[in-house]
């Protein structure tokens, strides 16, 4: 059944100054009152399917770093970071007289797609904590206080893949983000994390592949191919969300430009390009790229849609490439 949405509640509760460490009050000799907080998550991510055990571990990866600041400031700096399979292990203590700014992603199928130490107790990017050097996080399910170290890439694409053994600003993993900021704990008050896919889907199509095998090659993604007599192939990806990254990749018109080289090895050896050509890519929405191979890399076509899918529905464009060009292609209303 789909997740429900989660609020957050909070009730006071007493503890010695010491019982946070690594966090340190603005006045070492006073108690602040302490709020013990449960974490949840609303928004696109109640789409997905749970069995009835809904709060047992799964193998989905929920990496969460909270920063904290004065209240009558404006200066963020690391309070606590967690990595979850399960959300039962949410739960934080905040501080009175600071507010809070929570960061979340979420990795579907995260234990398999990406790279751990340990047999599978620590985690790589973008779950890794990072200060003078970068470690892979431990599966705790619990916070750690921590003011030194803090998971620094959570808003953006690096992902460290398992079954690549490598590092990609565009990995294939569906990925979920969301952010709370300038959140003040009270008695009795409640937040909920809206957590929105970050990520884009692409399906090739082909036309005339009679032989051999096809590259299709995404920047700074991991390579698709097809072998004949296959004719489609597809896949979600993660945005790469550059600098200064944050939430703008949950935007409902984020766009990346990504540059797609597709080459046909025929079974004589032979390689020929086919398309060399920077593409659209829209948040949430599948596209499907049909490929033309002809016996030359002259005058190659691709025919670009936006169709509906598990995504989303969108516009139709269509684009013909005569070889290695490298002009973005962008989607026209139809």
């Amino acid at each position: 059944m789909p997740i429900s949405t989660v609020l957050i509640g909070f009730a006071a509760c007493g503890g010695d100054e010491n019982s946070i460490p690594g966090v340190t009050p603005d006045e070492p000799n006073t108690t602040p009152k302490e709020f013990l907080v449960s974490l949840g998550f609303s928004g696109e991510i109640t789409s997905i399917k749970e069995s009835p055990l809904s709060r047992a571990a799964t193998n989905d990866l929920y990496g969460i770093q909270v920063y904290s600041s004065p209240a009558s400031a404006d200066d963020y700096k690391p309070y606590a970071y967690g990595l979850f399979d399960s959300k039962d292990g949410m739960v934080i203590k905040l501080l009175e007289g600071y507010k809070y700014k929570f960061v979340s992603s979420m990795v579907v199928d995260g234990k398999q797609k990406i790279s751990s130490n340990d047999y599978g107790t620590s985690y790589w990017a973008p779950f890794y904590t990072s200060d003078v050097t970068s470690d892979a996080t431990k599966l705790e399910n619990k916070f750690v206080y921590d003011s030194g170290k803090e998971m620094d890439r959570l808003d953006d694409g690096y992902t460290y893949l398992a079954e690549l053994s490598g590092s990609f600003y565009h990995p294939n993993t569906m990925r979920y983000y969301g952010e709370v900021t300038d959140y003040v704990p009270t008695a009795n008050g409640s937040v909920s994390i809206n957590m929105k896919k970050v990520v884009f889907g692409a399906k090739f199509i082909t036309e005339g592949f009679t032989e051999g095998t096809l590259y299709i090659k995404l920047k700074d993604a991991p390579t698709l191919q097809l072998v004949f007599p296959q004719t489609e192939v597809e896949d979600i990806f993660t945005f790469e969300n550059k600098y200064p990254s944050g939430n703008r990749w949950t935007a409902d018109t984020y766009t990346e430009n990504i540059l797609v080289s597709i080459s046909w090895q025929k079974n004589d050896g032979a390689i020929v390009p086919l398309i060399n050509q920077e593409v659209t890519f829209k948040r949430n929405i599948k596209t499907t790229i049909t490929v033309k191979v002809n016996d030359s890399s002259v005058n190659q076509g691709l025919n670009i849609t936006e169709e509906k899918n598990e995504l989303q529905p969108g516009e139709n464009i269509v684009l013909e490439s005569s070889g290695a060009g490298n002009t973005p292609v962008n989607p026209s209303a139809n």
